[in-house]
């Protein structure tokens, strides 16, 4: 639906609305008949928000995308900020193991939710130590920080079968976002030292951890000559290529979301204008480069 200048329907701005910008964009270019430089690549790529396999994974493992790429544009973020970097996500699965009972006579059991709350516990601490620290970096004022700031969450809990049964399994799933200064081998460090802690502490239960979602942190250093092209086009949205960015090649990211846009939500939308803006900054970008 088209109303008040706004494009409304799911996936519009997350984001159908910049896929239109890059096909759009790559169009003019072939109308204007210039020769260029060297060749661009589009790519349309799936599950980034599902899993640590990821579309781009897989091209780079074809080979479509590789080291000898000398710049990488994507239009998976918004239009009111600049980003250079991103943070990393890694998400870690908790489970703690304990012993069925009928509740009727419950202290013949072991209650791993019971256990597993105390554990909760533990790692909310974890997580307020976390948040103090702060990245060098600048971040989106909107949201309430100056400079980019990593967390700990505990995201999801599951365990219990009915009322009148002691649960022996308890799952906790925590969510770390991590800042560019920091690395995913010591991130997992952290939260293990947690979980061995409180095992050693509670022999009762029986707690295991495994790591199921990972993404690095992504970084372009802002004087790099693709950060200062896009900044004399315009100022825009970036967000995580980190498996491109692995292979050392820079990274910036030009979107059509806004904080009003409503991604995943109902009645979201994009605005035309920042369709055609983008679609602009992306050609002249192009042009430019090559």
């Amino acid at each position: 639906m088209v109303k008040n200048g706004r494009i409304y329907g799911r996936g519009s701005a997350d984001m159908k609305g910049s896929d239109a910008c890059q096909i759009y964009s790559l169009k003019a270019l072939v109308e204007t008949g210039a020769k260029f430089r060297g060749s661009i690549t589009p790519t349309f790529t799936t599950d980034e928000e599902v899993g640590g396999y990821s579309g781009v994974n897989f091209l780079i493992d074809k080979h479509v995308i590789t080291k000898d790429v000398d710049y990488c544009l994507s239009t998976d973020s918004g239009i009111e900020a600049l980003h250079i970097a991103s943070l990393g996500d890694a998400e870690y699965l908790i489970t703690v193991k304990g012993r069925a009972a009928h509740s009727g006579r419950g202290w013949t059991g072991v209650n791993a939710i019971e256990y597993g709350a105390s554990l909760i516990e533990e790692l909310k601490k974890l997580g307020v130590k976390i948040s103090k620290r702060r990245s060098r970096i600048n971040a989106e004022p909107i949201w309430g920080t100056k400079k980019m700031r990593p967390g700990l969450y505990v995201n999801t809990a599951k365990g219990g079968l009915k009322g009148n049964i002691i649960p022996d399994t308890f799952e906790i799933l925590v969510d770390r976002r991590f800042i560019p200064e920091e690395k995913a081998p010591q991130v997992q460090r952290e939260v293990e030292q947690v979980v061995r802690d409180f095992a050693a502490r509670h022999r009762e239960v029986k707690v295991s951890m495994k790591p199921v979602l990972g993404y690095d942190p992504m970084l372009t250093p802002p004087n790099h000559p693709l950060i200062r092209t896009v900044r004399r086009v315009g100022s825009q949205g970036s967000t995580d290529v980190a498996a491109v960015t692995a292979l050392g090649v820079p990274v910036a990211v030009l979107g059509t979301t806004r904080r009003d846009s409503n991604i995943h939500g109902v009645d979201e939308h994009v605005r035309i204008s920042d369709l055609v803006s983008v679609t602009k900054i992306l050609a002249h970008t192009f042009l430019e480069l090559l």
